[in-house]
């Protein structure tokens, strides 16, 4: 049992009082720094770039033998990206849990993966290969921690290091976007550490994953200010929608041959993948910018009405005006 995910499974759901909670979280806290710190001090988080980028075939075989030992295979529908002397920054679409290992067989180039999910993941088997590969954990609810992992990454891109980065935060598992709104955290790092930023979409369709790579996308070619910082983002968020609408026109498919229940089942099947996980916690961890408002909360105020008894009305023209009249 994962010790870590269940405190913070309690903090999330567990009904606690406003002391309680203060508690808790101080506990949770308190755990999760210590074991990460017992993580990141270990013999294989201690080895240098050059000595990774040895081993990275290595890991890559051991990903191939695990994804086809569980039977998951992949397609590359396109790769658009180009060679280029500056550092990548791989911008991935989060589908489920193990899309880390099998896009890292699509794009084949060593990385370093940027993590929020250390309470999930710390304790399983994988953790140790992500270590030897070059992982960055942080804690996105930790202003303190976003800041440290912000700029070990732009170090790493100006030592020339690549990264491995889920643009969206979380999985998406909306019925109806292509992609989730993005922080510009994304671009203002490529941006600094003078990286190339490769789109990349994946989609899942039961074991076999659908991968198309983009074009490159060069942060050179928009200024530093917040208002290009936010056009950048949107631009990428669009290339990679793009790449996903290619992806799903693969899959043909007419509307009586889907069951009714056919999205309710993907959501349940990506859920049995990471059983800490479930809507109202990924929910909590989607941007949600200015002004956008989600489906839920648009929609409430209709929810809410309670229907009433058909009532007949009496409709007159009265001088060019429409005059109703319950009766």
């Amino acid at each position: 049992m994962n010790k870590l995910a269940e405190r913070q499974k309690e903090l999330l759901f567990g009904n606690l009082s406003e002391q309680e909670q203060e508690i808790k979280q101080k506990e949770f806290l308190e755990l999760y720094y210590k074991l990460r710190k017992k993580e990141e001090s270990a013999w294989y988080s201690k080895l240098s770039l050059e000595q990774r980028k040895k081993i990275h075939k290595f890991i890559l075989t051991l990903y191939k033998i695990k994804n086809r030992l569980g039977g998951f295979s992949y397609q590359i529908l396109g790769d658009e990206r180009t060679k280029t002397d500056r550092p990548v920054i791989y911008a991935v679409s989060h589908v489920g849990k193990f899309d880390v290992e099998v896009v890292s067989e699509a794009i084949k180039d060593h990385y370093y993966l940027l993590s929020g999910d250390f309470e999930h993941i710390q304790g399983i088997k994988d953790v140790p290969f992500l270590g030897l590969n070059g992982v960055f954990y942080f804690n996105e609810k930790v202003k303190e921690d976003r800041k440290l992992v912000t700029k070990k990454m732009i170090e790493h891109l100006c030592s020339g290091g690549n990264l491995m980065y889920f643009i969206e935060g979380t999985w998406n598992i909306t019925p109806n976007l292509p992609m989730l709104p993005c922080y510009w955290g994304i671009v203002d790092i490529a941006k600094q550490g003078n990286a190339i930023i490769v789109p990349i979409a994946a989609e899942q369709y039961g074991k076999l994953f659908k991968v198309k790579i983009g074009k490159n996308f060069d942060m050179n070619l928009y200024d530093s200010g917040n208002t290009e910082k936010s056009k950048a983002i949107e631009d990428l968020r669009d290339v990679i929608s793009t790449l996903k609408w290619d992806i799903w026109e693969t899959e043909k498919a007419y509307r009586k041959d889907i069951p009714d229940d056919y999205w309710d089942k993907y959501i349940e099947d990506r859920f049995k993948e990471w059983p800490y996980f479930n809507e109202e916690y990924i929910d909590g961890l989607i941007y949600k910018p200015k002004g956008v408002y989600p489906k839920s909360e648009v929609f409430a105020p209709i929810d809410a009405l309670i229907p009433q008894e058909k009532a007949q009305y009496e409709v007159k023209l009265v001088r060019n005006k429409i005059i109703t009249k319950r009766i």
